[in-house]
């Protein structure tokens, strides 16, 4: 089916219905499903850091549980007309109190949750599946697998865990009753982790749902927010007085969501910056690699600041080309500024780029100032270096360290987030389309 994305985030417009069509006709083939309740949360969590976004982007269906998540593509889907990059701040601010201001006068069709499990349990009380609750605290599972059913007599249950996540017993108290329908509420994104690393040790399960605390509703221990209070896309202000010590959890699920989509909304309106990478080769043919200084991670975040803060990050020397400047001149800047060395001879620009997007909801817009663009196309330069090492000065404001390299170490050395660059590098010289002799 189709996919929506919202910042990164691909969701699927379903109504309830359609989905519960769509889950029946899956499970009775026997194929395995993996659906995700998508709220505000989610996507927060997703902006911070996109191993989480890659990880939540592998379910099969992302049902949408909550409003903010409409409002963000509802946000998104404006586009910011503004040509300086200060004035394109304020229209999106502005953007940001409009949307908010018209939610309540528009209908949408979220599958909250602690709705959507009465109706998986109706679903399989009528088809004969058996569903095994797990999470919650205390005997909320158990609770919650009493009162499903209460509701629906006819409705196997398999069992029930309030077992910690991490305990390895788990997976056998599941498999041994061997249910079809697995309900996980250990909260949002660490169930998911759950599923994501689990999915495939529960063999006899076809349907793994994420459900955050719904668990606490079933079982009586919260009382649900009127329908008209989801409608205004004030549940979060519900939850607020109703559960005061999620403060931190709600604050990151609106305000904070707002500001990194304010973020992620202005770079992305802002072109590519043109990049080269200066491949520089010794008489021994190694490469220059450099450590960067886990300080300086101002401008270009590619996953979250904490991977660029890595003690162990090398990378190959690169940077902006600037107006008038061709490849090979500012190959040859970027690498005597970036490690001192001069009398650099062109070896051949490579005919590949490497172009990528900065985390762009993670960038401040007072530090990249001089940076507004979304990310880089990169350009690469192979350049022979005669000297000796007594010339190399690396620049002290963005690197710590130096080494020359084999080309065989070199995807071994280089940290992962700039291996695709690096790949372009050993292939190009794999093939022989360089040769440094």
């Amino acid at each position: 089916m189709d996919k929506n994305d919202i910042a990164g985030l691909k969701i699927d417009a379903l109504t309830k219905q359609e989905l519960l069509t769509a889950l029946l006709s899956r499970i009775a083939v026997n194929q395995k499903t993996w659906v995700t309740t998508v709220y505000s949360e989610f996507l927060y969590a997703g902006l911070k850091d996109p191993e989480v976004m890659k990880m939540l982007n592998q379910a099969d269906i992302a049902a949408v549980d909550g409003i903010g998540i409409f409002w963000a593509q509802k946000f998104l889907s404006l586009p910011l007309l503004a040509k300086n990059f200060w004035l394109k701040i304020i229209e999106s601010y502005w953007q940001v109190f409009g949307t908010l201001l018209s939610l309540p006068f528009q209908k949408h069709a979220t599958i909250p949750g602690s709705e959507l499990i009465w109706d998986i349990a109706e679903m399989a009380a009528k088809n004969n599946f058996s569903i095994y609750l797990l999470g919650g605290f205390g005997d909320t599972a158990k609770l919650a697998s009493e009162k499903l059913k209460v509701k629906s007599e006819k409705l196997r249950i398999a069992g029930s865990s309030d077992k910690n996540p991490n305990d390895a017993s788990v997976i056998a108290d599941i498999n041994n009753p061997r249910p079809d329908i697995l309900l996980v509420a250990y909260g949002p994104i660490k169930q998911e982790k759950w599923i994501y690393k689990h999915r495939n040790d529960l063999p006899s399960v076809k349907l793994f749902v994420g459900l955050g605390g719904t668990f606490d509703y079933v079982a009586g221990k919260r009382i649900n927010p009127p329908s008209w209070i989801r409608q205004i896309g004030l549940e979060w202000l519900w939850r607020l007085l109703t559960q005061p010590h999620r403060i931190g959890r709600i604050w990151n699920a609106t305000f904070g969501l707002i500001d990194l989509l304010v973020h992620y909304k202005v770079f992305a309106s802002c072109p590519l910056r043109k990049n080269v990478a200066a491949i520089i080769l010794n008489k021994n043919n190694r490469v220059l690699i450099c450590q960067r200084d886990p300080k300086n991670h101002h401008v270009d975040i590619i996953h979250t600041a904490e991977t660029l803060g890595s003690q162990n990050y090398w990378q190959l020397p690169q940077g902006g080309v600037d107006a008038n400047e061709n490849l090979v001149i500012a190959a040859k800047r970027e690498a005597m500024e970036e490690t001192g060395l001069k009398g650099l001879e062109l070896i051949k620009i490579s005919s590949h780029t490497h172009t990528y997007i900065w985390n762009n909801a993670l960038r401040r817009f007072w530090k990249n100032r001089r940076h507004k663009n979304k990310g880089q196309t990169q350009n690469i330069v192979y350049l022979k270096y005669a000297g000796d090492d007594s010339n190399v000065k690396i620049d002290n404001d963005e690197f710590i360290n130096y080494r020359w390299i084999t080309i065989q170490d070199l995807e071994k050395t280089i940290h992962t987030e700039r291996l695709p660059l690096t790949k372009i590098v050993t292939t190009d010289i794999g093939q022989g389309l360089i040769k440094p002799q």
